[in-house]
């Protein structure tokens, strides 16, 4: 459903504006995790679950398309704060998350629940939502990437895989290579998830300081060398630093590809931002089951080993953000 509404909504947010289609985008996400959970009927299950990853796909290009317009009003590198809430949300959210299952609110109460509250927090937020006039190229059609946008895709879709290996695959590379307990394996993500939630928010600053480009190599640089020592070090904190280290060299490398989307010659924010998300979240989806048949046939060692060139790539093509 992500995947099908992420194209399509390049044009809706050309034809009707980047703040409706966030708008209207936002509140249908917070509807769909209300009902979501509270289905005991398989058909439906699916029906409801394919809606709610539209009304995902649909938020995440609407809303990264009026940041990128927002960030062009301001004159001022701004994307890496905005997705630096993201991260926070994706902290906060585990946690809360953990505390309703903790009282027992496990089976669609919590759920419900942090709807209610997300359709409050964006109905408060939705009078300072900026309002932008719609591009004249916009339409209902799928924005699929090209010229410009396929490189920038490719490389989102880079660093989205090596993140969504590590959601699905770092808890079991520390228990094999360093005999740590399930519990404590989890730790693994948290310290990249911290690592990339703060270094976000610096973003803004550094890209300032030291331009976008340098600040995409080196952060490519980051990912290949920490997923490096993570996969080769047999000792817990130095595996917790490579993935923490990862997450420094991630924190702002899709916020600057999806920026840079968004400026595209000859695409509107919105059409820009959906054909290099697009491409990004394929990585993010496709990679950790491809890791995990690599690892069938070798190791997770090797898989994640093999990923770590990603960073590289990464790292050589960062003057990509200049000719864009």
């Amino acid at each position: 459903g992500a995947l099908l509404a992420m194209p399509l909504m390049g044009g809706f947010t050309g034809r009707w504006g980047t703040r409706r289609m966030t708008l209207v985008a936002g509140f249908a996400f917070a509807a769909m995790l209300g009902i979501l959970m509270g289905l005991d009927d398989l058909a439906l299950l699916f029906v409801a679950a394919f809606l709610f990853g539209v009304s995902n796909g649909a938020l995440d290009v609407a809303m990264n398309a009026n940041a990128s317009e927002v960030e062009t009003a301001r004159g001022l590198p701004t994307m890496s704060s905005f997705h630096g809430f993201f991260s926070l949300g994706g902290l906060f959210g585990a946690a809360i998350g953990g505390v309703l299952i903790g009282q027992g609110l496990g089976h669609g109460q919590g759920a419900l629940a942090m709807a209610i509250a997300s359709a409050v927090i964006l109905a408060l937020a939705a009078p300072r939502v900026m309002a932008f006039a719609p591009h004249a190229d916009g339409g209902s059609h799928f924005s699929l990437p090209r010229g410009a946008a396929i490189s920038l895709g490719l490389l989102a879709l880079l660093c989205f895989a090596i993140e969504g290996a590590l959601v699905d695959w770092s808890a079991l590379l520390m228990r094999e290579r360093t005999g740590a307990s399930e519990a404590s394996a989890a730790l693994g993500f948290s310290a990249f998830s911290i690592a990339m939630a703060a270094c976000r928010f610096a973003g803004d600053r550094m890209i300032v300081r030291f331009g976008a480009v340098r600040v995409m190599a080196i952060g490519g640089l980051a990912m290949f060398a920490g997923l490096a020592l993570a996969v080769t070090s047999t000792h817990f904190a130095l595996s917790a630093c490579g993935f923490a280290l990862i997450g420094l060299g991630a924190a702002n490398v899709v916020p600057l590809l999806i920026g840079a989307g968004g400026r595209i010659p000859g695409m509107s924010p919105g059409a820009g931002v959906a054909a290099v998300a697009t491409l990004g979240y394929g990585g993010l989806l496709l990679a950790p089951p491809l890791l995990g048949w690599v690892s069938m046939h070798s190791s997770v060692t090797m898989a994640l080993g093999m990923l770590s060139l990603a960073g590289l790539v990464i790292a050589l093509n960062a003057r990509i953000l200049k000719r864009s």
